[in-house]
């Protein structure tokens, strides 16, 4: 529309006389754009939005924010809208375009995954109207503020009960413990395995049901499990997986420790926590019941890894000052100098006797790739090098802690959930507390 006029204007050069229709085109062009650009601020005021989501995530998991977008006016709208997100938050389409007739509503859906742990704020919806002709378009943020809080995903629980239930928990890699010093509970009937002893078998159930059937027994004891989870500079590293998403071994650690005390408080024992950095972050103090894994959940869901040198004295005084009872403390930490160490290995050794310390290092793949393969050029031979030297050290660091009395484990982050389940039920079952 608005070519024409530029174009008839060259013909001014021929003929003079074309000077008022033009003047006239391009007043009635003006009044038109006017009348346009009045249309749509008016459109903006009479859209209204109402949204929708849950208040509570789970990292890794697409949620669906529903938007209904309301047309108050007469006349029809084209809008499109943008959900104003934090870069934590990842959207399938960004924008999202529709037509509104008059008198009615449209309902607008994104699905966001969230990519990190922690509280979020949701700052509404941005809207674009474009006007009626085409010559304008307004934007405004429609909605108001809303936090949303992201925890980890807890899947692996699920996952976990469901395999306990059929005896399959040999596919996640944990491997059922015999416990010493006889039984003292009746728990449940299941299928017969080959490592079982024929004293535990059910001969009425098992001619009831023409399977081989035994007893499960449980021990009736409540004993501690504290959970120390270091949130240093350390800790920062990411860890790649196999579908190339990437955490940090804190969410690593997290996850594994979430694992770890669901298994702990469904065996009727006490769980705490203390996390740490330059200081004590987060203290929950040991209790049993399964309302505590809510108070774990919601004590590490925003927990992030900081820039700091952690300070190991601090956290291990404050569990000295409020843990009085003997417990399992799982210490989950990454050691690469001798400053940490000769910290860890100091305190740990001084928990033996009135705890049992369980020193959970996890290893760093970028590390352990230079001794992958063979060095090809010289300066991969000294990467190679450099990196034997500092696994060879852990080892050292490891085996003088096994020396002193306390547990250690040293594993890929992703194999982290089942060596610890495993070695807890070994434990158990060993009676070591």
């Amino acid at each position: 529309m608005i070519c024409i006029p530029a174009v008839l204007s060259a013909g001014l050069v021929i003929d003079q006389s074309w000077l008022p229709a033009l003047v006239i085109l391009d007043a009635g062009i003006l009044l038109a754009a006017l009348i346009d650009a009045w249309l749509g601020a008016v459109g903006v005021r009479e859209v209204t939005i109402d949204q929708e989501c849950a208040g509570t995530w789970s990292i890794g998991r697409p949620e669906a924010m529903s938007f209904t977008v309301m047309n108050h006016g007469r006349l029809p709208r084209r809008i499109s809208a943008a959900a104003d997100l934090p870069r934590e938050l990842r959207v399938d389409h960004a924008t999202i375009d529709a037509r509104i007739p008059g008198r009615s509503r449209a309902t607008l859906t994104f699905r966001v995954t969230a990519q990190e742990r922690g509280s979020f704020a949701l700052a509404g919806l941005h809207i674009a109207i474009t006007s009626h002709l085409g010559l304008w378009r307004s934007r405004r943020r429609l909605g108001p503020e809303r936090t949303i809080h992201v925890y980890p995903n807890l899947k692996q629980l699920g996952e976990y009960t469901l395999l306990a239930r059929t005896n399959r928990l040999n596919l996640i890699g944990v491997r059922t413990s015999r416990r010493g010093g006889g039984d003292t509970e009746f728990e449940r009937l299941r299928d017969w395995h080959s490592d079982d002893s024929l004293q535990h078998v059910d001969w009425k159930a098992t001619a009831r049901r023409d399977v081989l059937t035994v007893r499960d027994y449980q021990a009736n004891q409540s004993q501690g499990l504290m959970l120390m989870i270091d949130a240093g500079r350390m800790m920062v590293s990411r860890s790649r997986s196999a579908d190339g998403s990437s955490a940090s071994l804190l969410d690593h650690a997290i996850d594994s420790a979430l694992m770890l005390a669901f298994i702990a408080l469904s065996q009727g024992d006490r769980v705490g926590l203390v996390a740490y950095a330059d200081g004590v972050l987060r203290h929950v103090p040991s209790h049993g019941g399964q309302r505590q894994l809510t108070t774990l959940i919601h004590a590490l869901h925003d927990l992030h890894p900081r820039l700091v040198e952690s300070r190991h004295e601090d956290a291990f005084l404050h569990l000295r000052r409020r843990e009085r009872k003997r417990s399992l403390v799982a210490v989950f930490t990454h050691v690469l100098d001798e400053v940490n160490a000769e910290h860890i290995e100091r305190h740990c050794t001084d928990l033996v006797g009135r705890h049992l310390p369980l020193v959970v290092m996890l290893r760093d793949h970028d590390l352990h790739d230079h001794l992958a393969q063979p060095p090809r050029d010289p300066a991969a031979f000294w990467r190679a090098g450099a990196a034997a030297h500092i696994v060879n050290w852990r080892a050292e660091v490891l085996g003088r802690l096994a020396r002193a009395g306390a547990l250690a484990i040293d594993t890929d982050p992703e194999r982290l959930t089942p060596a610890l389940v495993n070695q807890y039920l070994r434990v158990k079952a060993r009676h070591l507390l």
